[in-house]
């Protein structure tokens, strides 16, 4: 008869072990349940730095650079949105701000803006940033369908496999889609194709502007003031 080993564990490493284990729960970190997933403010899965899906399809897309008038946060969605092959109608705008950037390795890049600096000198990144959202909110879709991912395409925020018919939302996969590799090989689209980038759309900024929103510096309170 094998004699089983002898196992103990004292009540101050129990009490560590479990503390351990619901700290990281409710701070988000990596354990061994499955891949951690960054969420926006509300809590829909992050799929690249640049954007995240809710649910109900909303689309949400980052900002790092600047609203001075000139249309950057417009012109760099549009561009995001383009890669991304989103619906233009259902995309809202989220602010990280720099000390966010700064926790993640400055997954953001430049935050300053000059003219039209905050557009030229991001255009490029920020473009694959939706082009890799797309092909992995594509992959989780065709993963569910146990299809190629060559077979699917999408557009205005729905996937499709046509050989089968079968079509789903970007909403509907962004969790599955927020847990794989991002791809490292990302293709951009041609200019010649765009649809939505460097047409001329309503600024996203406008709404708030209008109906008093849009929170600007002299809006911000520090603790204790």
């Amino acid at each position: 008869m094998t004699a089983m080993p002898k196992f103990t564990l004292s009540r101050r490493k129990f009490l560590v072990s479990t503390a351990a284990v619901g700290g990281g729960l409710a701070l988000g970190l990596r354990l061994p349940f499955g891949p951690e997933v960054a969420r926006a403010a509300d809590g829909s899965p992050e799929i690249t730095v640049w954007v995240a899906i809710n649910p109900d399809n909303t689309t949400i897309i980052r900002a790092v650079r600047a609203e001075m008038g000139q249309g950057t946060i417009t012109g760099l969605a549009q561009l995001i949105a383009e890669e991304l092959d989103c619906d233009w109608n259902k995309v809202t705008i989220e602010y990280p701000t720099p000390g966010q950037s700064v926790a993640r390795k400055r997954a953001w890049g430049e935050f300053s803006t000059g003219g039209s600096r905050g557009v030229r000198q991001s255009h490029e990144y920020v473009r694959k940033g939706g082009a890799a959202a797309r092909m992995m909110l594509v992959q989780a879709a065709a993963n569910e369908w146990k299809v190629p991912a060559s077979e699917c395409t999408a557009a205005n925020s729905v996937i499709t496999h046509k050989a089968s018919g079968r079509k789903t939302t970007y909403g509907k996969v962004a969790e599955a889609a927020a847990r794989l590799d991002q791809p490292k090989d990302v293709p951009l689209k041609d200019p010649k194709t765009w649809k939505i980038a460097g047409k001329p759309l309503k600024r996203l900024d406008t709404a708030k502007k209008v109906n008093g929103t849009m929170e600007y510096g002299m809006d911000l309170k520090m603790p204790g003031c």
